[in-house]
């Protein structure tokens, strides 16, 4: 039974791992994207720039933790 716990702890934690890595390889994805865009010149390219940007924001806010889960001192 112990063994059947170990394991599914390590599935767990490993599982954790897997979504933040999957989390920070989207924001890579989406600041290449925004790189790639900001030397182009084309109108698309800047509405395309600016929708990421909004994009790029909510993911970030999203990691962050948000000022009702401080603890309070």
């Amino acid at each position: 039974m112990t063994s059947l716990l170990a394991a599914i702890t390590a599935a767990c934690n490993a599982y954790a791992a897997w979504v933040a890595w999957q989390r920070e390889t989207e924001i890579d994805r989406i600041e290449d994207e925004m790189d790639r865009l900001a030397a182009d010149g084309y109108p698309a390219a800047k509405l395309r720039l600016a929708r990421l940007s909004q994009r790029h924001a909510r993911k970030l806010r999203s990691l962050r933790p948000s000022d009702s889960d401080a603890t309070p001192e």
